[in-house]
């Protein structure tokens, strides 16, 4: 760990010095004063591998980038259900960042998965927030145990893309304390990362940079953080508000765009003095630290953390279906591979979080390295378009060969930071050739690859799905491991793959007013609506097969009765079953004896990966703490055991339970809410806008739209450039000069710049803009877009 350094005095660091401390100085690093001794600090991109940017900086994925390992997302990493594995990656990426003098990494992000259309999902761990949690916990840990500080983010409520700068997210208590706060809870407990990043986006009304409630009375006081406040990228609404919030630094630098405002406000008592020096303080205790110096061969670095990243891809490879055990390949099976995706198999997503990969093996590549005989034909193209040609390429190999291997997912610009996706379906070129394919061989195995779930409308018409995910620049070897059966598959879901979009609880309104965001389906996201509504899915959370089979048995409780001073102790046997070796998830549930407003049926409070050689039995041991009985008062901002009845529920995934333990404990009668509509107990049917402001007490806003005279720094160009001509031609202008070196226009990183410079509030894009955009300017556009230009010229 760093070690800070010594002779820093706040009382010698004059009123401008401090505000000029609380704005970087560039894209990437901290404003410093050398003569009172606070150095700047490097920070970089990203979750799953180090986006250092040597040259032209930029926080978008778009800048060349120094080659570093690409791990897997946390979508796919999250699904080895392993810690461990997790702060394997951490330390890794530490060591990265030692070796090219990266003092932060940006990472991990754990928002909760609220609707499979997110198209940042597949860089967030999972649906569950304990364990979002336990894995962002362990990267942290992981890396800065190398002396790199970790920035946990994004905080808070921040689950949807499109419109993320100007959305308000509308949370009752009990969900956002319950569902949206709990990872980052556990997380800042038991990791304590050096810094956290506010989110874009509003919260009740609030935005995140300006929210004291969140940023002070539950970070600060009740998870009890101790670091620095970073502001996402051009996040910071109102300067000092954000410092008396409790926000620390604003980043990028923007050429010191509000420090203007904030030193008159100082001086006039409104920045509270107590709040600057808070923030100088936690900036200086980052930038002060002696980071570790890197020892060693980075190419020998990047070569090991390829191994490691491959490993966890393994790890987390999840087996969905496996009849008449097609998998894995034999030897003698004459196999057809089918898919561009399997040449040109994408291994992570678009925006911030992009690697320039050190080495990239193709689904390909890794049947080559593993002297696996096939034969290839793409069948089907990435744009989307029919192909004739190859698609009767595609049948004829398919009809010749025993076994077909078809490598199906989405295409790049169908997921990225910057926009959701439009629906939950696959490319109807890949879905209409899969399902031809069927046709003339019945043994069709689906290799996945996405971010996030999609439709499987073919399903029940192919023999074998595996789930790779976004699996990191070795995903390919990996993807041959478990085909051939050299490594049998472990992997679980971290989220539910629902059978359809409408079967989404928040399906009805999400991304339909995205700048006033009712969280209407309140604590039942993912499996907690889909188990306690009794809605198939299609594969639930928890869920993968194996090459082999387990039973748990002997399940028993240290003790029936929860106490604040006595974990529970869980303990049982697993057996291998089967004939290879393997590993197997135990997974711990809270469960609902009888039904309660806003209780989901089970909830996910402890688990663990167990490795167990063929008919041999391993004993497992789980600790539960009287925390994961208890629930969230509002009215006294603590979390209390209920008046209830609960069991403990031990099985292999949500579904497939194999005990439930009966326990008790003394609890309190409480209700965080006045009213609580039938829906919240029953749930029957879709949960309405309706619902939820019976719920809240609040009126949803409807959407509105602006008009001249009532656009403001804060509007976008999207909505201000039909009402004015300098608008389109500066907004033109600006994709023009951002997409300039993409041959694709269509490809992901073009159609995610073209969101941002369309979707971002004007006086955002200033503050990207490194000082390039004035705010006179600024306000000369708004101007135009009001119709008031005229006026400013002749006044």
């Amino acid at each position: 760990m760093g070690v800070v350094v010594s002779n820093f005095h706040l009382a010698k660091i004059t009123a401008e010095e401090k505000v000029k401390l609380t704005s970087g100085k560039d894209f990437w690093t901290s404003e410093h004063l050398a003569d009172k001794g606070i150095p700047s600090f490097r920070m970089s991109d990203g979750p799953h591998g180090l986006r250092y940017q040597a040259l032209a900086a930029d926080h978008l994925g778009i800048n060349d980038s120094v080659p570093s390992t690409s791990f897997p997302t946390a979508s796919a990493s999250a699904a080895a259900w392993d810690p461990d594995l997790i702060q394997a990656m951490g330390k890794a990426i530490g060591l990265e960042a030692q070796s090219l003098g990266v003092d932060m990494v940006l990472g991990p992000g754990v928002n909760m998965k609220r609707n499979p259309l997110c198209g940042r999902n597949f860089e967030y761990f999972s649906e569950d927030p304990f364990l979002a949690g336990k894995l962002g916990a362990a990267w942290i840990n992981g890396i800065q145990s190398q002396g790199i500080a970790a920035c946990l983010k994004h905080f808070a409520a921040n689950n949807q893309e499109n419109d993320r700068l100007s959305s308000d997210s509308l949370v009752d208590p009990t969900a956002l304390h319950e569902i949206y706060l709990e990872a980052f809870r556990i997380a800042v407990t038991e990791s304590h990362p050096e810094a956290v990043m506010c989110s874009y986006n509003k919260i009740n009304g609030t935005y995140a940079s300006d929210n004291l409630y969140l940023m002070t009375q539950v970070l600060r006081q009740q998870f009890g953080f101790g670091g620095a406040v970073i502001t996402d990228w051009g996040a910071l609404n109102d300067k000092v508000a954000a410092l008396n919030a409790g926000t620390d630094l604003e980043m990028p630098g923007d050429d010191h765009l509000f420090d203007g405002e904030a030193l008159q406000a100082y001086q006039q008592g409104t920045l509270k003095l107590a709040s600057l020096d808070r923030a100088v303080t936690k900036i200086a205790e980052i930038a002060r630290k002696q980071r570790p110096k890197f020892q060693g061969s980075r190419e020998q670095l990047l070569q090991a953390n390829g191994q490691l990243a491959q490993k966890i891809a393994e790890s987390a490879i999840v087996l969905l279906k496996n009849e008449a055990a097609l998998l894995p390949l034999q030897a003698t099976d004459t196999v057809a591979v089918i898919g561009e995706l399997a040449k040109a198999t994408r291994f992570q997503g678009a925006g911030s979080s992009h690697i320039n990969a050190s080495e990239i093996v193709s689904v390909l590549d890794g049947l080559k390295q593993k002297k696996v005989s096939f034969d290839y034909a793409a069948g089907y193209r990435l744009d989307d378009q029919d192909d004739s040609q190859a698609t009767a390429e595609a049948l004829a190999l398919a009809r010749n060969h025993d076994k077909v291997v078809f490598v199906a997912g989405l295409p790049d610009n169908y997921e990225s930071e910057g926009f959701d996706r439009q629906n939950m379906a696959l490319p109807k070129v890949q879905n209409d050739l899969l399902q031809a394919v069927t046709a003339v061989n019945p043994n069709v195995i689906v290799l996945l690859v996405a971010g996030a779930p999609v439709e499987l409308p073919w399903v029940d018409q192919v023999k074998a799905v595996v789930n790779l995910s976004l699996g990191g620049e070795r995903i390919g070897a990996a993807a041959a491991n478990v085909l051939t059966g050299a490594v049998n598959p472990s992997g679980k879901l971290a989220e539910s793959y629902p059978l359809k979009y409408q079967d989404v609880p928040s399906a009805d309104v999400y991304d339909k007013k995205p700048r006033s965001v009712p969280y209407v389906e309140s604590t039942y996201i993912g499996y907690r609506y889909y188990d306690k509504a009794k809605v198939p899915v299609a594969f639930p959370f928890g869920f993968g097969l194996s090459y082999t089979s387990f039973a748990l048995k002997n399940i028993q409780l240290s003790s029936d009765h929860v106490t604040d001073d006595q974990p529970l102790t869980i303990s049982l046997q697993v057996t291998n079953t089967g004939q290879v070796d393997g590993a197997e998830v135990v997974q711990v549930y809270v469960q609902e004896q009888q039904p309660r407003p806003l209780r989901p049926e089970k909830s996910l409070k402890a688990f663990k990966k167990v490795f167990v050689k063929a008919g041999q039995t391993v004993n497992v041991a789980l600790e539960l703490k009287a925390q994961a009985f208890k629930e969230w008062r509002e009215q006294t901002q603590t979390w209390v055991l209920p008046e209830a009845q609960k069991a403990i529920a031990v099985g292999t995934s949500v579904t497939n339970i194999d005990a439930v333990l009966p326990v008790s404990f003394t609890g309190e009668t409480f209700n965080n809410f006045a009213t609580i509509p039938n829906w919240y107990t029953t749930l029957s049917g879709k949960p309405s806008v309706q619902d939820f402001e019976q719920l809240t007490d609040q009126k949803v806003p409807a959407p509105h739209e602006f008009v001249p005279g009532e656009f403001t720094r804060l509007n976008t160009p999207r909505e201000m450039k039909k009402h004015s001509l300098l608008l389109r031609l500066v907004a033109w202008i600006t994709v023009k000069i951002r997409t300039k070196d993409y041959i694709d226009k269509q490809g992901p990183e073009a159609k995610f710049q073209q969101a941002i410079v369309l979707d971002t509030p004007l006086i955002r894009l200033a503050q990207q803009a490194s000082g390039a955009l004035k705010l006179s300017m600024v306000d000369r556009l708004v101007a135009a877009a009001n119709h008031q230009y005229v006026k400013m010229i002749f006044r």
